[in-house]
C-alpha cells in the first residue's frame, strides 16, 4: 500500500482527481479516506487503536476467517462475540478448562506437539552465581 501525493501536472493527478484514464477514458479506481485507512491498518494490525479497522476491512473482503483466536488470526473478536458458551477474560472456556494459559491459545498441547515442535536443551548455558 502506498499512499499518492498528487503532483501538479501529471497525468496521475489528473486521474486521482477524476476517477478516469484520459488515455481509455475509463474509470479508475480512487480509494477514499476511510478505505485507505483501512489499508494502513491491515499493515499495522497489532496497534490495538487500528484494531476496528481491521476488522471491518477483513469483513469486507470477506475473509472473517482471519478474526478469532486461531493461530493465523489476524485479530480476535469483540467480547461476546464469535464464539458460544461463554468465556473467561476474553477467551473460549474450552481453552481455560483445559488448563492453558493465554500465550499457548493457537499452539499445540503437549500430547498433540511432534519433535519439530519441542525446542532442543541448551548446553552451553553458565551455572547461576551464588549468592551469600
Amino acid at each position: 500500500v502506498q499512499d499518492f501525493y498528487p503532483t501538479p501536472g501529471t497525468l496521475s493527478t489528473c486521474m486521482y482527481y477524476t476517477g478516469i484514464d484520459p488515455r481509455t477514458m475509463k474509470k479508475v479506481h480512487v480509494p477514499g479516506r476511510e478505505e485507505k485507512a483501512m489499508q494502513r491498518a491491515l499493515l499495522q494490525y497489532r496497534k490495538p487503536e487500528n484494531r476496528d479497522l481491521v476488522e471491518k476491512a477483513l469483513r469486507l473482503a470477506s475473509r472473517a476467517d482471519l478474526i478469532g483466536y486461531g493461530a493465523g488470526c489476524l485479530v480476535r473478536p469483540k467480547r461476546g462475540e464469535g464464539h458460544t458458551g461463554g468465556s473467561t477474560r476474553g477467551f473460549p472456556l474450552s481453552d481455560v478448562r483445559r488448563g492453558e494459559s493465554r500465550g499457548t491459545i493457537g499452539r499445540p498441547s503437549k500430547s498433540e506437539r511432534t519433535a519439530s515442535d519441542v525446542r532442543p536443551k541448551r548446553t552451553d548455558v553458565r551455572p547461576k552465581r551464588r549468592r551469600f
